[in-house]
């Protein structure tokens, strides 16, 4: 009963969507990055964090994190074991979109998106999803899954429109899950 209160939330505040724009750069390359990141990646992250508001990194999270520290920002963008990140760049090679996966089975990982706010609403955090789902389904996993805030209605809004299935939803989250898929 809670994910259809969150839909029908969701729904209620969807917009009309505009008529068909020029997009005003490139955002179509995706760098795949394992491991340990270089510093001059953690200098593209920085980058990204500057230009990042601080509610979007709040939905992000979960909560409001201070990124002032390097402990923070390594705690928070870092790759954990079995993880791997896939950005999407810009026309200059600056991250406009990131996504974090992390296996949680064999067949399963549970991924995380953000998209860089000067740029969103330009089709960014889709391009990146049907990535990341492509990328899966090659690597030979079945399922991606997130946890997103209730009142991240942009994020909910795009795992609609991908297609994916509302598992349950826990206080202030939702779960959802995707099928990887390499026509998404």
């Amino acid at each position: 009963m809670q994910i259809e209160a969150a839909l029908t939330e969701l729904q209620r505040e969807q917009r009309s969507v505009p008529a068909p724009y020029r997009i005003p750069f490139r955002y179509d390359r995706i760098q795949v990055i394992s491991g340990s990141l270089r510093e001059a990646q953690w200098d593209k992250v920085r980058g990204f964090v500057r230009q990042t508001s601080r509610e979007d990194l709040r939905l992000r999270f979960g909560h409001p994190l201070a990124f002032d520290d390097e402990f923070t920002l390594r705690r928070a963008f870092g790759i954990k074991s079995g993880g791997e990140m896939l950005w999407s760049l810009d026309e200059n090679g600056a991250i406009a979109g990131i996504c974090h996966r992390v296996m949680t089975s064999p067949q399963e990982a549970e991924i995380a998106l953000i998209v860089r706010s000067d740029v969103k609403g330009f089709g960014i955090g889709e391009f990146l999803l049907r990535a990341v789902l492509k990328h899966a389904a090659r690597q030979g996993l079945k399922t991606l899954h997130a946890s997103v805030l209730r009142d991240n209605a942009p994020m909910l809004r795009l795992a609609m429109k991908v297609g994916c299935v509302f598992r349950e939803a826990h206080g202030e989250t939702v779960e959802i899950a995707f099928t990887a898929d390499q026509k998404a």
